[in-house]
C-alpha cells in the first residue's frame, strides 16, 4: 500500500512536470479572430511567444486543485478510505507546484520562517500519510499568496480608494456593434467586455479576441507584463498595458 501511495504521488508530480514542459514550449501559433481596431500589432507579443509565468493565473489553478484534493482526502478519511487514494496524484501535482511557487517567489520569502514551516509541514504530512493536513497546508499556502498578489495589484494598479468608487464598477461592453458603458451588476449573459490600453480589469474573464499585455503583481514583489491572447484568462485589479481585448465574463 505504501508503494502504491508513493507511486500515485510521483505520478502526480510527473503530470505537473509535463504540464510545465508543455506550457514553456507552447510554440504553435494559435489562429486568432480579427483583433479590435485599436490594436497595434507591431507592439504586441506574437501568438507563438513562449508563455510567461502568470503568477495570478497559476495560483488560481493550484488553489482549485487544492480544493479538490482536500475534498477527496476528507471524504476518504471520514467515509470511504479508498477514495483517499484519488487525492494522492493531486497531492503530488500540487507539491511539485508548491516547490515551483517558492522558486518563483522573492528571495526574502524563500528564506522566511513561514516558508520553512510550510515546507516542513507539507513534507512531514506526506511522510506520515496525513493527506488532509497536507491538503489544508497547500490550500492555505496558495490561498495566502493569491491574496497577496491581489493586494499588490490593488496597490499598484488601482489604489485602495478606487475599488469603492462607483465608477470602478462600470465597464464598456460590445452590443450591436457599438461600445456602451454599463454597470458590472447589469451585465447580460451574452455581453462582451471591451478593454483598451490603460483600462483596469474589473472582473475575471476569458479572452475571446485580441492581443495585449497585462500589467500585474508577481511573486517576486515586482510588476511584470503578461501577454494575453485568445483563450487566456484575465483577473481583477490587473491593468491592460497595451493592445485591446474582448473579454467574456466568467
Amino acid at each position: 500500500m505504501i508503494q502504491l501511495g508513493m507511486l500515485l504521488i510521483v505520478s502526480g508530480a510527473a503530470s505537473a512536470l509535463w504540464r510545465q514542459y508543455r506550457k514553456s514550449h507552447e510554440l504553435e501559433h494559435v489562429p486568432s479572430l480579427p483583433a479590435p481596431d485599436t490594436v497595434h500589432h507591431n507592439s504586441l507579443p506574437s501568438a507563438g511567444a513562449v508563455k510567461v509565468f502568470d503568477d495570478v493565473g497559476e495560483l488560481n489553478h493550484y488553489q482549485k486543485v487544492a480544493w479538490y484534493t482536500l475534498a477527496l482526502s476528507a471524504a476518504g478519511s471520514l467515509f470511504y478510505p479508498p477514495v483517499r487514494l484519488l487525492s494522492l496524484p493531486l497531492l503530488g501535482y500540487n507539491t511539485y507546484h508548491f516547490v515551483r511557487t517558492i522558486r518563483q517567489s522573492d528571495k526574502t520569502d524563500q528564506k522566511s520562517p513561514a516558508t520553512l514551516f510550510e515546507g516542513i509541514g507539507v513534507v512531514g504530512s506526506l511522510a506520515t500519510g496525513s493527506t488532509v493536513t497536507a491538503s489544508v497546508l497547500l490550500l492555505f499556502s496558495f490561498g495566502t499568496r493569491k491574496l497577496l498578489l491581489h493586494a499588490g495589484n490593488i496597490t499598484n494598479n488601482v489604489g485602495f480608494s478606487k475599488p469603492f468608487n462607483p465608477r470602478y464598477a462600470r465597464v464598456w461592453v460590445l452590443r450591436d456593434g457599438a461600445e456602451i458603458e454599463t454597470a458590472v451588476a447589469d451585465l447580460q449573459e451574452d455581453d462582451i467586455v471591451v478593454l483598451h490600453a490603460g483600462d483596469t480589469v474589473a472582473l475575471e474573464g476569458k479572452v475571446l479576441e485580441g492581443n495585449g499585455s497585462v500589467r500585474q503583481f508577481s511573486l517576486r514583489k515586482q510588476m511584470k507584463l503578461i501577454p494575453k491572447q485568445e483563450g487566456d484568462k484575465v483577473y481583477p485589479f490587473t491593468q491592460l498595458e497595451s493592445g485591446s481585448l474582448h473579454i467574456k465574463p466568467l
